[in-house]
């Protein structure tokens, strides 16, 4: 087992989150002593050294060690000791591992984010984009599709009104788990008694938080529902209120309600989301391989999705988005090809492609190795060039811990199809406002720049718990807006 080794400072996490660059899904010791250990490690050892610190970093792998140091300032921050800790040890793991991440030493979740960040503070593009390059060992394709998804969301950045804010609505629920699922979660069979609950409680949260907008001079931009699979529920209610609270006297930018799995799809509750003006559904059908769906624990076919898929063209839905995952069980790059290919030939407005991620609550995260990085890989740059070439552009990327490859998630649109909800959220430049069970508010300002609110992670916390929360909620959250 790899040893994180620290000595003179505590900062292991962002060490952490380095070596799983390189050991993903592995679990780790830590050390604080002043000895080296014996197994294998991953040290960062800061020591006076007169009126400076020096900075001692090491790898052991195997029977092969490296290290490196550096003098730094006695008073130096801890965001930039996490920095020099990084920089020294990443060339120290490229070396003994002979891996060289495609997103080199970034370990945060927003990569667009932070180009836009450098780019404003340097006053350049070019230059953001060579400290990508340069400082951050980033390769140069996927600084150049960073650079790429950022001027595809200059002007919808740019059009989010100043007193707009993002509606998010969980709907933790889903008719049975996905065996790659980390989200929060629960089947109807084992939680079905608590709905009626959990929608009196969603609607007591809506109405206190449309009275807390409209103190605050807010209104909403953006409503996007999700979970879970909304669909798996009876959805006329949530709907009614929040186009009740949110969605009167002004248009929204996007109102997207994830279908999500086939299986829940039907005629209709369709019906239903055209009803109440919903202008954006995702039918996912993560692979239109029939043998990989079932690995997943998919309970549809393949030709279940692609058939939901016309229903919901037939009824009149002109924003649909489709979802893969590269690197699922039983896949090959040749099945993942043909699920892109049949997507594309299917001309939903958008397609998002996943990249594995193995995840501590997934069913996954026991029983299965990480997926082969190479094939991972072809299977992203298949799908990249195949969408650009008919007609798709990149428009929002994030990652996650875990991930294979150590690649990302990419949502490819058709010009004017973008979700305005994806880029705002992904680009922290907006407040959302959560609601249920699972849900998290983010508000901009405050001391940090954003500050983050949240709700119990499963249903039967959040109703156990509502009065409490909802008081706390309605203080910090008026607080926030307000200061």
């Amino acid at each position: 087992m790899m040893v994180i080794h620290t000595f003179g400072h505590a900062r292991t996490y962002e060490m952490e989150a380095l070596l799983k660059l390189f050991r993903p899904a592995e679990k780790f010791a830590f050390s604080a002593d002043l000895a080296l250990p014996e197994d294998e490690y991953l040290s960062a050892v800061l020591l006076p050294d007169g009126t400076e610190m020096r900075l001692q970093c090491g790898v052991r792998i195997g029977k092969n060690t490296r290290s490196s140091e550096k003098i730094l300032p006695a008073d130096i921050p801890n965001n930039i000791l996490d920095r020099e800790i990084s920089g020294l040890l990443y060339p120290l793991l490229c070396d003994l591992t002979g891996i060289a991440p495609a997103w080199g030493m970034l370990t945060g979740i927003r990569p667009v984010n932070l180009l836009r960040k450098f780019a404003e503070r340097t006053g350049s593009i070019a230059q953001a984009a060579d400290d990508f390059r340069q400082i951050w060992h980033v390769t140069e394709e996927k600084t150049a599709l960073a650079q790429q998804i950022l001027a595809v969301q200059q002007p919808i950045l740019q059009a989010a009104p100043p007193n707009g804010v993002g509606i998010y609505l969980s709907v933790p629920f889903c008719p049975t788990r996905c065996k790659y699922c980390s989200f929060v979660s629960n089947s109807v069979s084992q939680m079905k008694k608590l709905i009626p609950d959990y929608l009196r409680c969603i609607h007591q949260e809506m109405e206190m938080l449309s009275e807390i907008l409209d103190a605050c001079g807010l209104i909403a931009d953006t409503v996007y529902v999700g979970g879970g699979t909304p669909t798996t529920i009876d959805l006329y209610q949530p709907l009614d209120w929040l186009s009740r609270y949110f969605a009167c006297g002004h248009p929204l930018r996007e109102f997207t309600v994830e279908a999500g799995r086939p299986d829940t799809i039907t005629r209709e509750n369709l019906a239903v989301l055209r009803q109440f003006g919903v202008t954006r559904i995702s039918v996912n059908p993560q692979s239109f391989q029939d043998d990989v769906l079932k690995a997943a624990g998919r309970p549809h076919t393949a030709q279940d999705a692609e058939d939901k898929f016309l229903l919901a063209r037939e009824m009149g839905f002109t924003n649909i988005n489709m979802d893969f995952i590269a690197g699922l069980p039983c896949d090959t790059v040749r099945g993942f090809r043909e699920s892109i290919d049949r997507a594309v030939s299917l001309d939903p407005e958008s397609i998002t492609v996943h990249c594995l991620a193995l995840k501590k609550a997934a069913d996954f995260y026991q029983s299965l190795p990480m997926p082969d990085a190479d094939a991972v890989a072809e299977m992203v740059d298949y799908a990249q060039k195949t969408l650009v070439s008919a007609g798709y552009q990149p428009y929002y990327l994030y990652r996650q811990k875990n991930m294979a490859a150590n690649l990302e998630n990419v949502g490819y649109a058709k010009a004017g199809c973008e979700s305005p909800y994806n880029v705002m959220m992904m680009d922290d430049s907006q407040t959302i406002i959560g609601i249920g069970a699972g849900a998290s508010t983010k508000v901009l300002g405050g001391r940090r720049g954003i500050e983050r609110l949240t709700e119990c992670k499963y249903p039967y916390d959040y109703l156990a718990r509502f009065d409490e929360l909802m008081d706390s909620k309605k203080k910090d959250l008026l607080a926030l807006l307000k200061g």
